[in-house]
């Protein structure tokens, strides 16, 4: 019987040809992964949107849903599937969220709306996590100083900068310097990121907008502009900056 055997010649040929199929479908593997990311962090935001729907939902639901059980048992079957129950939940959750955008512009919503305010207000955690969710909303929706809003930060070491909203800005009781509260958010998530104190005059404060920033840095800096300034520190009103308290020369 005939013995099939490779010569050394065949056998590097082999290995070439495999290396290069392995070389070409590795770099289709990145080509597409980039190609698809976009679409993939979309679908998942989405994903997350629909998902705090369906269970914003489901709380409104619930009672109705029981309640015609109750009447008509032979909707069991259709109401309570997983498809079923979803789609309403969503639908139901979207829908309160258009009533109540068009009841927010009139009288009685911001009747409804304060008295939702106060309710909440007297909860001990409610009233931490309430406050301080729309106070930073309301930072972020400011028109007038919304040009002040992003900054870049020395950070992770002060060679580098990172991106930043600056959210608050204080004195330091100590020495009088003016210092900011800025909000790093990470990529591709910007909900989540670190609050940094800095002081004013080390920050670099950029003439972009708040939708500009959220795009650099959910694209991991693929949308930027042409040119970034990165080394002019400084007060963005000097002449309204406060001045510094200097120390008593003089302690009793």
């Amino acid at each position: 019987m005939k013995r099939w055997a490779f010569t050394d010649e065949e056998l590097r040929l082999t290995r070439m040809r495999v290396k290069s199929l392995a070389a070409r479908a590795s770099q289709a593997l990145v080509v597409g992964a980039i190609a698809v990311a976009p679409l993939a962090l979309t679908l998942w935001v989405l994903w997350l949107v629909l998902q705090v729907a369906a269970f914003v939902g489901g709380l409104m639901t619930g009672p109705f849903t029981a309640t015609l059980l109750l009447i008509v048992p032979g909707l069991e079957g259709f109401l309570l599937h997983p498809v079923t129950s979803t789609v309403l939940n969503i639908v139901v959750a979207l829908g309160a969220l258009i009533v109540i955008g068009l009841m927010a512009k009139g009288v009685i919503g911001r009747v409804v709306g304060q008295m939702v305010e106060d309710f909440i207000t007297r909860i001990p955690v409610g009233s931490v996590v309430y406050g301080s969710a729309r106070q930073l909303i309301s930072s972020f929706q400011s028109p007038t100083e919304g040009a002040q809003k992003v900054v870049l930060i020395e950070f992770p070491s002060p060679e580098m900068r990172t991106v930043g909203l600056v959210t608050q800005r204080f004195r330091a009781s100590d020495t009088g310097e003016e210092l900011a509260a800025v909000y790093v958010p990470t990529t591709p998530n910007p909900t989540s990121g670190y609050v940094e104190i800095v002081p004013v005059d080390r920050l670099v404060w950029l003439d972009w907008t708040l939708n500009e920033a959220i795009q650099f840095i959910v694209s991991a800096g693929v949308i930027a502009p042409e040119a970034v300034k990165y080394r002019t520190t400084g007060h963005p009103d000097a002449a309204d900056a406060p001045p510094p308290i200097m120390p008593d020369p003089n302690p009793n």
